[in-house]
């Protein structure tokens, strides 16, 4: 049994990947366009940072930073460079899916690296993708989960008093 899509005869049993059909013969020179992609990429983190909690303004943002512990405000950085890292890494991904200029995503990707000011430990995952993109093709690289997927739900019981035999509070 065979299907039939525009001009391309395929199997049942074939696989196709969604990118396959994006990237086809009667690729779009949209996926040439760079802001395309920049736009993309900083929708992607107004998203995340929607989903997991960190919307505010920067008012609000600035003055919850500094209310911190000086613990609290590293893992919060580090936070934020890994949503920023992830997101890139993704990106990158798509971009080689759809077979953008090689030249063209190290020269973006660099210069979305240098605007988001990720810390080092996080970046050194991007670089090392961009250094090594030369060999890499269609869906060879693996997407990294988003933030928002990793994040684990937790809940507590306050009870009045010093112990847990007083009353449970809501």
């Amino acid at each position: 049994m065979t299907k039939i899509t525009g001009n391309n005869t395929v199997s049942v049993n074939d696989k196709q990947y969604i990118f396959e059909v994006l990237a086809g013969s009667a690729r779009s020179y949209l996926w040439d366009q760079m802001q395309i992609w920049e736009d993309m990429f900083l929708d992607a983190i107004a998203q995340e940072r929607d989903i997991i909690g960190l919307d505010q303004g920067p008012a609000e943002m600035m003055e919850r930073y500094y209310s911190l512990s000086q613990t609290d405000r590293r893992r919060l950085e580090l936070d934020e460079d890994r949503l920023l890292a992830v997101l890139l890494y993704n990106l990158i991904a798509f971009m080689v899916m759809m077979r953008v200029s090689k030249d063209e995503i190290r020269r973006k990707v660099r210069r979305m690296l240098g605007r988001c000011h990720i810390g080092l430990s996080m970046s050194q995952q991007v670089n090392e993708l961009i250094d090594n993109i030369a060999n890499l093709n269609g869906n060879d690289i693996d997407l990294r989960p988003a933030t928002s997927r990793l994040l684990q739900k937790q809940s507590f019981t306050v009870h009045w008093g010093t112990d847990s035999s007083g009353d449970m509070l809501f």
